[in-house]
């Protein structure tokens, strides 16, 4: 197997995210109060003591050829790191700390077949991807980080009681337990009409009706707005928690209570993070900290060039 490492930026055209079409989108607005009785809604639920923040980091390395019996195949190499802070509540100075964290390097490709060392102590381990379209290798990646992040959620050992926050949509992880998806962009805005309005009105720490969003997979969702944002849309997130069986529709709207409780006082402010209020203090410190464990990613370039 020869590895030739390409002259492009490896973040060139690095975007993962699926487009869902809005033609396929289902709406149920009817779940926790009926459509037409849509208001601002504030929760009264006594905060839990623990909640577990869970992010993940990913940073592409470099991209690659690979040549295995005179067949070339693009590769991708890169570095990703997961990992979980724990904000203690019950605690007189609310502490944060970090509970678990893990870094990987995977060498991406239809071709691979073995790990690409990048120096003494770091290799890209092969990961068998059945495709070479660069955007498909590119989901390869966060596929695998996905998986990282629900292997450090376990690692946390979470009780019953705590609230468990995945930076981002719930996809692939709806079978954590007590976990809600905290998604901080709004790429597509699902309300329209009476709906959006009252997101448009939700003052800090209130939250809209929960409602059912199906496409090619179904969670409940709702949108709460955070301190310091301006604007109808300004420090609005999305949250989302599972739509199964499982889970029964008052303990949605328990959770949805609890995240209203909980998330305003983790709000990140303006002059300390350029992507405030929704990048949420505890998780711009995780942030910080992974991609720090991840390297430079200079050197390791450089070691990849100069195997």
């Amino acid at each position: 197997m020869k590895v030739t490492v390409s002259a492009w930026d490896p973040g060139y055209s690095e975007s993962s995210d699926r487009i869902t079409d809005p033609n396929k989108t289902r709406l149920n607005l009817d779940v926790e109060v009926d459509s037409g009785e849509w208001r601002p809604m504030k929760a009264t639920v006594p905060p839990p003591s623990r909640v577990l923040l869970v992010d993940g980091v990913r940073r592409l390395d470099a991209r690659v050829d690979i040549d295995v019996d005179g067949q070339p195949s693009p590769g991708l190499c890169a570095s990703y790191a997961a990992g979980v802070v724990v904000c203690d509540l019950a605690a007189h100075s609310r502490s944060a700390a970090i509970a678990a964290s893990r870094v990987e390097r995977g060498l991406f490709s239809a071709a691979a077949q073995q790990d690409l060392s990048a120096g003494l102590t770091v290799s890209y381990r092969a990961r068998r991807v059945h495709t070479t379209e660069p955007n498909d290798l590119v989901n390869a990646v966060q596929e695998r980080l996905t998986r990282l992040e629900i292997d450090v959620a376990g690692e946390a050992d979470p009780t019953e009681d705590d609230l468990l926050v995945i930076d981002g949509a719930l996809r692939h992880r709806a079978h954590l337990p007590r976990a809600v998806g905290f998604v901080k962009s709004h790429h597509r805005r699902y309300l329209s009409g009476l709906q959006a309005d009252v997101v448009h009105r939700l003052e800090p720490g209130q939250r809209t009706p929960v409602f059912e969003i199906g496409t090619n997979w179904r969670r409940h969702s709702w949108y709460l707005r955070l301190p310091g944002g301006s604007g109808a849309w300004g420090g609005v997130a999305r949250l989302e928690a599972p739509s199964t069986e499982d889970l029964a529709i008052d303990e949605v709207v328990r959770l949805a209570d609890t995240s209203t409780v909980v998330l305003p006082g983790l709000a990140s402010s303006a002059h300390k993070d350029p992507r405030a209020p929704q990048n949420l203090t505890p998780i711009a410190g995780l942030e910080r900290m992974l991609r720090a464990k991840l390297g430079d990613p200079r050197l390791l370039l450089r070691n990849l060039r100069s195997r």
